[in-house]
This record gives C-alpha cells, structure tokens and sequence, in this order.
C-alpha cells in the first residue's frame, strides 16, 4: 500500500492561507476490497460538516472530523455486525482511503457505541465495560449566591447512567463481567476521562467502568 498526504488549504486569523496535512493510506486501485483480520472492523467514514448550522462555509481547519460510520467489513469481532452505525474514538485507528472514499481501521475495542436508527446520542448502545452518562448542569451561582460568567462555572464531574455495555471478558476466567453499576443511578467519573458529547443542549459522556470513582445516594 501506496502512503499518501491528504492536504487542504485553510485560512488563518491573519487571513494567510495554512495547509492541513494529515496522514492516511490510499488502498491502490487494483484491490477492490479491505478484509479486517483479527478483532478489527473497516468502518466507511461519515461526510464531515462543510457549513455550519447557520449555513456559512467552514475552511477545513475548523470543521468537525467525523468519529462515527457505517460498518462494511469484520473480522472476528463479536460486539458489532454489518451496517451498524458506529462511534469511535477519535485518535483510533488507520485512516484508508478506498475507491476514493475516507475509510478507518479500527479494532473492536476502540468502538465506543452503536447508534440507533435515530443518530441520537442519548440513544447510544455502549460496547463492553463503557458506560454511558448524561452529565449534570453546571451551577451558575457560587454558594454565597454570585452569578458566574459561562467559561468560569466548575464542570460537573457526576450524572446519571444511561447505559451499560454487556461487559469485558476477564483475561483469566475468559467469562464476559458486566460493569457493576445500574441504569438510572448517579455516579462521578474521573475528571479528563471518556468521550464528550452535545446534543440537544445536554452533555453526555462515556466512560470506561474503570473511570468511575463512586456511587452518589
């Protein structure tokens, strides 16, 4: 395989134009398919955003890369199966370009959900020990009752689980163990762990089981 510089001009503050160089291996035209060996799945990689929600055109160092696709291809892994919809973590993977189109190489342990039918987050099917969380609001007013200005209020580190993955198999037991917390409790989770999301003005996470710290009664 042929590896290939993926450039896109970009304009800065300045006005002065900045090439975007990023990384990814181009698939040579003879080979029509990418069979995944192992654990690993080949997920053909959503569209990214080129205009806002109000519609202006985003210079391409500043639109969201996607972390989530379709899955056209698997090896032996168990957790997810053709055509799911899936998110994954954002530095995982191989980049591929085939046949023209953004591809990713990922192993089953770096898709951290399956989405729904819906693309709703709230929604998410959490893969093994991840949890999935919708995070508390922020406070807006100190304890002796100040407001606070939006990028100075404490992010909450708790909320309530809304999902639970089937679980991780045990190295030595090889027998699958569900994360030990339940649907609808309230839990804190280690301050810079898991994946963010936004969606419909709510903050949710997921975590690994390993990232939270208590239960909250």
């Amino acid at each position: 395989m042929a590896a290939r510089m993926m450039r896109s001009a970009a304009l800065t503050s300045t006005g002065r134009s900045r090439l975007v160089v990023r990384a990814a291996t181009a698939v040579p035209k003879q080979f029509k398919a990418v069979k995944p060996v192992g654990d690993r799945v080949l997920v053909k990689v959503d569209k990214e955003e080129a205009k806002s929600v109000g519609g202006v055109l985003l210079p391409a160092s500043v639109r969201n890369k996607p972390t989530a696709g379709a899955v056209i291809a698997l090896g032996e892994a168990k957790a997810v199966k053709l055509s799911d919809k899936v998110i994954y973590s954002k530095f995982a993977g191989t980049e591929l370009e085939v046949a023209g189109e953004e591809h990713v190489l990922l192993k089953e342990d770096d898709v951290i959900g399956v989405l729904p039918v819906s693309d709703k987050v709230a929604q998410l099917k959490p893969l093994g020990d991840r949890i999935l969380i919708k995070g508390a609001k922020a406070e807006d007013k100190t304890a002796g009752g100040v407001l606070l200005a939006t990028d100075s209020g404490e992010k909450p580190t708790f909320g309530t689980v809304i999902a639970v993955g089937e679980g991780k198999e045990d190295e030595d037991s090889k027998q699958v163990v569900k994360p030990n917390v339940e649907v609808g409790s309230t839990v804190m989770y280690s301050k810079y762990s898991g994946t963010e999301f936004e969606e419909d003005g709510e903050q949710y996470i997921v975590v690994r089981e390993s990232d939270i710290l208590a239960q909250l009664a």
